[in-house]
């Protein structure tokens, strides 16, 4: 039971990303909270009992980037948040999001496996849990919060794009 409770707790943060859009404003906070300490357990649960999977490895950040998307979509639609901020607020996961997919359409799943979560991801994940936790229990966002959130995801999505540079993750993957 154990050895799948990290990967439980990606597929029900991956529920939660779907469920949350229509769900009543008065559950929203429930929701951010529980996908919260689904984000946290499923990767500590998963060092402190060497429960690491390549299922897990996948599987947690397709969880991560629909649970952002899907409270970030409804952020943008309910509040005067811009494209733009909507754009830099969501960086870390679309450089995640285009790095992964181009790894895996070349067809070097070894490489994709290399990619291990970033001091800076993991920053700009906290700040945009309080961003979601300010939008669902305060019905609001502090703009200082918004902004370096915002800092915070091009910083990481930066941080990401080096190391795939850095990496040659681009270079001679069909052949791999």
């Amino acid at each position: 039971m154990l050895k799948h409770l990290p990967n439980t707790l990606s597929l029900l943060r991956l529920a939660l990303a779907f469920v949350f859009p229509f769900a009543p404003e008065q559950y929203r906070l429930a929701i951010v909270a529980l996908a919260l300490a689904t984000e946290y357990f499923d990767g500590a649960l998963s060092r402190w009992f060497n429960l690491q999977t390549p299922l897990g490895a996948l599987l947690d950040p397709i969880a991560d980037k629909c649970f952002v998307l899907s409270v970030a979509v409804i952020m943008f639609l309910e509040t005067d948040m811009t494209w733009w901020q909507f754009l830099l607020f969501g960086a870390r996961d679309i450089a995640v999001f285009c790095g992964a997919s181009f790894i895996a359409w070349e067809k070097n799943w070894r490489a994709f496996f290399n990619v291990i979560p970033r001091i800076p991801g993991k920053i700009a994940t906290v700040f945009q849990f309080l961003v979601f936790l300010s939008f669902v229990g305060l019905h609001m966002i502090p703009q200082w919060l918004l902004i370096l959130t915002i800092v915070m995801s091009v910083v990481s999505a930066l941080d990401y794009i080096q190391l795939f540079v850095k990496n040659n993750f681009y270079r001679g993957m069909r052949n791999a």
